[in-house]
């Protein structure tokens, strides 16, 4: 039998928030996962983060939840915590995505996986508000909103201009 936990964004409260994890020095020997949440043309995006990290010798290992209206299954948060070291979720462009991107963030941070969430400008507030209720000080980068209307080369291009505030925010160079 499956269970289910659902959750409500606007019903949590917290005094302060709780640093996340330290995330390592450097990369070396280092498996970063990168969680796609299923959002149109995310992969997209993802694809060439890979390509970038690869470049520099980073190793990755991609991830993809069932849908981005939902937490990541418990399956999918274990097998990430087992298989490597960090992770870097993407691409949240709209509030309920927002939402359950910023509670996957913190699970796995919770469960020892320091990450980065990946989201659009526009929704910036959003996830403030949101690390705010659920008490968890979460890292993030910021794309240009919207994301579906651009071409591959944009959407590359995106990637290619976060990639160096990403790489700080997933080490200690941040």
């Amino acid at each position: 039998m499956t269970t289910s936990v659902l959750r409500d964004p606007t019903a949590e409260k917290a005094g302060s928030k709780r640093q996340r994890l330290d995330p390592p020095a450097d990369l070396t020997n280092k498996v970063v996962a990168l969680m796609d949440i299923g959002k149109m043309r995310g992969d997209e995006f993802i694809d060439r983060l890979e390509e970038l990290f690869s470049e520099r010798n980073i190793s990755t290992k991609r991830y993809k939840k069932p849908t981005n209206t939902r937490t990541a299954p418990a399956e999918l948060i274990q097998k990430i915590v087992q298989e490597t070291d960090l992770v870097v979720i993407a691409l949240s462009d709209c509030g309920s995505c927002t939402s359950c991107s910023t509670h996957d963030l913190n699970d796995l941070d919770h469960l020892g996986m320091p990450g980065v969430s990946i989201l659009t400008e526009e929704f910036r507030a959003a996830f403030a508000g949101q690390c705010e209720k659920i008490g968890f000080d979460g890292a993030s980068v910021f794309t240009p909103h919207p994301m579906q209307n651009k071409t591959t080369e944009e959407l590359h291009a995106f990637a290619d201009e976060v990639v160096d505030e990403l790489l700080a925010k997933i080490t200690a160079n941040n």
